[in-house]
């Protein structure tokens, strides 16, 4: 390699590497991020072999191997930072295995185009940063390339070790991705097509070897029948519709087109409408030079035999069944589904380039070098204004998908307030702090306070984002918990951490400590008026106790109410709770639940408080059993309600 170029493919080597692991601390962490990681840690502390992965939108889970793929950095770092620094320095080495594939069919100044188109793409980069489970597709999907066009060309060194290697590739990608899968067509089309270069035994051992891995993966599909049958059904039931999304993504993934209109649009040099119509205008050019590149390879494959490059059936394959295979589908279809046809497009683009303004001459060189560097900036700017943007508004999405720097702030506060064997409450998918915390947390999705707030015996943390600055509930702490920490965002949004002990809770209130046939004790109350004028309304919060776990209470979804009931014994209101699930209940641990009394205007006192607990969809009350033999579906208190009274 002449040293003009390996000095240009060094500097597109350094560019892709600056831009994917720039801003690292801005990378958005949401569930999908998160769930790999946590599938790490629950390998590492607690034994776990999953033969699925995560579930998906559309059909059924996806393969495991992600999760296994982090479990060596996850125990060095305990961190989804691990995750990622793997992610992105395996996602800049696809840069080069692009440029490595692309120079056996175009040429050495060619390829170099096609790495920087795949080195500055937006889109590209922002599949490059994350840990979700189709984190390595730009990898996997370049070095199965790298691997496997050689040998089907006959020009590899040392062919049957070169396709194990790529059915390897193959397969590791399949069982990261559910999606992956569909790189098995291509692949076997082109070893049908390129067969006499095939080394028969590497195509034995590599099906022996994909097959294996299947097989333990439909093993855990197997086990979610039922599941399964259901995501089929749901999956078909919207029908086929012939659409360009698939030909959309394939070409954004070469252009960048429409990132500027997608991401970083509130970063705040508000710049977002000149960058989308730059990228616009730069996209028809590229997709111009696609299309040229097509034309070229078509020729290439119609000219005689000692101009024919047979490259061009496996570019031309590579970039275009992906496209087909997604463009009559009932389903929706994203960007990064068009991964598996990477590097294609891009050598297709070069191809067109080279073409277009024959950069092998001077002229066409200097013409290219000006084209290229504005480009390249604008292609970085979208970039860099999508990191921006998070920065000025990292509680955008709550705790949902928390930027690292901020979350890996939040895990740390997490651990320092959680007591051993505690419990975390929050309302977002327990991957996600867990995640951050570096550590599988005992988790229950809940986030209900004031109204309704468990209080763990074993103690525990409850965590929560206030997007509102304005919001009074950012200073509302869950009964018989204390404030750990309060960790306010550049844009004001405020994240919580409220600490319960671990010890025995004595609630406050009026003792009442009636038990039920359900497990579940009336321990305390109280009553407290909303304001001076008691017709206004009062809160009463009922404390009740789990003291055990009865036969088929997961079935049930309880629900606190109260009854009020004037003077004459009429019903004149009615106030209901929050339900809280039968299987969420734990012996020991304390339901705080607060209701609003607000009696009618014309309601005549005094007025009698009567509460329980109900379930609306099984029909059956919480049973009291008040004294020898006797029982009742209510309770009630022994404190009523002068309606005209002052406090």
């Amino acid at each position: 390699m002449p040293r003009t170029e390996r000095l240009a493919l060094l500097a597109i080597l350094l560019l892709a590497a600056l831009l994917r692991f720039a801003d690292l601390g801005q990378i958005e962490h949401n569930v999908d991020h998160a769930y790999p990681i946590w599938q790490a840690m629950m390998t590492l502390d607690e034994g776990a072999l999953p033969l699925v992965g995560q579930g998906t939108s559309v059909l059924f889970a996806n393969p495991p191997l992600t999760g296994y793929l982090f479990v060596p950095v996850v125990a060095l770092t305990r961190s989804p930072l691990g995750g990622y620094v793997l992610v992105i320095a395996l996602n800049t080495l696809a840069v080069l295995l692009a440029y490595r594939t692309a120079h056996l069919i175009i040429g050495a100044r060619l390829a170099l185009i096609a790495a920087g188109l795949l080195a500055v793409n937006p889109w590209v980069i922002e599949y490059s940063r994350t840990t979700w489970v189709q984190s390595l597709l730009p990898f996997l999907t370049c070095a199965l390339a790298w691997a496997l066009w050689p040998v089907l060309l006959g020009r590899a060194r040392h062919r049957q070790r070169r396709l194990v290697v790529a059915v390897l590739l193959l397969t590791a990608a399949s069982q990261t991705y559910l999606l992956g899968f569909a790189l098995v067509i291509p692949v076997a089309l082109l070893i049908v097509l390129f067969w006499r270069h095939v080394p028969k035994r590497a195509v034995i051992i590599g099906v022996a070897l994909f097959v294996g891995a299947t097989a333990l993966y439909g093993v855990g599909l197997l086990r979610q029948a039922g599941q399964i049958t259901a995501q089929l059904a749901e999956f078909t039931a919207e029908p086929a519709r012939l659409s360009g999304e698939a030909l959309s993504h394939a070409l954004r993934l070469v252009s960048g087109a429409d990132y500027a209109a997608a991401r970083g649009t509130q970063a705040p040099s508000a710049d977002s409408t000149l960058r989308h119509d730059l990228s616009q205008s730069a996209h028809i050019a590229l997709v111009i030079a696609i299309i040229v590149g097509a034309v070229a390879a078509l020729r290439s494959i119609r000219a005689a035999p000692a101009r024919r490059n047979s490259g061009a059936v496996i570019i031309l394959i590579w970039f275009g069944l992906p496209i087909a295979l997604m463009s009559y589908v009932g389903q929706a279809v994203h960007p990064f589904y068009q991964l598996i046809g990477l590097p294609a497009g891009h050598i297709l683009a070069a191809w067109g380039i080279g073409a277009l303004l024959r950069p092998h001459t001077r002229l066409g060189a200097a013409v290219l070098l000006i084209i290229a560097v504005p480009f390249t900036l604008l292609m970085a700017l979208n970039s860099l204004r999508y990191a921006q943007e998070t920065a000025a508004i990292p509680g955008a999405h709550g705790l949902t998908a928390l930027p690292l720097d901020h979350g890996l702030r939040l895990g740390t506060a997490i651990n320092a307030a959680l007591p051993e064997a505690g419990v975390v409450f929050a309302e977002v998918d327990g991957w996600i702090l867990s995640s951050f915390a570096g550590r599988p947390l005992d988790f229950r999705r809940e986030a209900r306070a004031p109204l309704f707030n468990v209080v763990p015996a074993m103690g525990g943390v409850y965590v929560a984002a206030h997007t509102d600055p304005s919001d009074p509930s950012a200073a509302v702490i869950p009964q018989l918990a204390t404030r750990s920490a309060a960790l306010t965002l550049p844009d004001g949004v405020t994240l919580t951490v409220d600490a319960f002990a671990p010890s025995p809770h004595d609630p406050p209130g009026a003792r009442l400590d009636i038990p039920s046939e359900q497990g579940i004790t009336l321990v305390s109350f109280t009553l407290a008026p909303r304001s001076l004028d008691q017709r206004e309304g009062w809160d009463l919060t009922l404390y009740w106790r789990v003291t055990a776990r009865i036969d088929g209470i997961d079935g049930y979804l309880f629900a606190p109410f109260a009854h009020g009931f004037n003077a004459d014994g009429a019903r004149v209101l009615i106030s209901d709770g929050a339900a809280v699930p039968g299987f969420d209940w734990r012996v020991g641990d304390l339901h705080v639940h607060t209701l609003t009394i607000t009696p009618p205007l014309d309601a005549v006192g005094p007025l009698t408080l009567a509460v329980g607990q109900y379930d609306a969809g099984n029909q059956a009350n919480v049973i009291f059993r008040i004294g020898a033999g006797a029982y009742a579906p209510m309770i009630t208190l022994p404190e009523p309600l002068d309606l005209d009274a002052t406090p």
